[in-house]
């Protein structure tokens, strides 16, 4: 696990307590280790994890609000534990709070503090092709990304989907959910079963996306359709505030994010 801490406190640096909350990670960490032999089965089959289990009961949470019926609690372990680190800090009372697992990032604002979100439209490229501001108002306290060359598989063809939802857990699985939903079928395309390539894989022999080449227009346009869609439903919902899907060159976002776009 990789993760970067930042806090303030009307706009004091905490190191300190940014110190505390790395070590406190590690607790987290070990509590969703120990929910793994149980969680690699779709969310909606899994008996709900008792409450006091914080990290299991938030994947599992997570996992089912995405309304994937194949996606598993492990779709929003980043974000579980991004969100407890954050949530630890906020009991200090932090008034602005930045948790980085990997590229799924817990914010937590306060007092009229912002910060800016950059979106990179490649997960495995650092270039940015837009940015948000985002303020204490908008309530929102997730923003995660998935796609092709992630840390984790994708069934779709999404160069990179970057979810904003109220926590990092549901931005986590609404992610990975939403890259999932950009799945076509084209001769450029090459998958695989999970398992073939990572035995200990949740997604057992669920097919994967392995190599994607040059797709014609009309494949991009029928892959972004097909996950702006998704994203516009799980909008609609309220499972999450909006979302910036990216398909090779080509970026759509949900309406609800036109007026944050820049």
């Amino acid at each position: 696990m990789r993760m970067l801490i930042q806090a303030w406190r009307r706009g004091q640096p905490q190191g300190q307590q940014c110190i505390s909350a790395a070590n406190r990670s590690i607790g987290f960490l070990e509590e969703a280790a120990a929910y793994l032999p149980t969680c690699k089965a779709p969310a909606w089959t899994l008996a709900e994890p008792h409450k006091n289990m914080t990290i299991a009961h938030a994947m599992w949470e997570a996992a089912r609000s995405a309304a994937a019926p194949d996606l598993t609690p492990m779709a929003a372990v980043a974000g579980a534990i991004a969100d407890a680190v954050a949530d630890e800090l906020r009991r200090q009372a932090m008034t602005k709070i930045i948790v980085n697992n990997g590229g799924d990032i817990a914010v937590r604002l306060e007092d009229s503090e912002s910060i800016r979100v950059a979106i990179r439209p490649h997960v495995d490229s650092a270039h940015v092709s837009h940015t948000i501001d985002l303020t204490d108002a908008m309530s929102i306290g997730g923003v995660c990304t998935s796609g092709l060359g992630g840390r984790s598989f994708t069934r779709g063809i999404a160069s990179a989907v970057t979810a904003f939802a109220h926590r990092a857990s549901v931005a986590d699985a609404a992610a990975t959910a939403i890259a999932n939903a950009a799945n076509i079928e084209s001769p450029s395309i090459q998958r695989a079963p999970a398992s073939s390539i990572d035995p200990n894989s949740d997604l057992n022999d669920l097919l994967v996306t392995t190599h994607v080449g040059p797709l014609t227009e009309r494949e991009i346009r029928l892959a972004l359709d097909q996950a702006l869609s998704y994203a516009e439903q799980l909008v609609k919902k309220g499972t999450i505030s909006g979302a910036v899907i990216t398909v090779q060159e080509h970026t759509v976002w949900t309406h609800s994010m036109s007026h944050v776009m820049r």
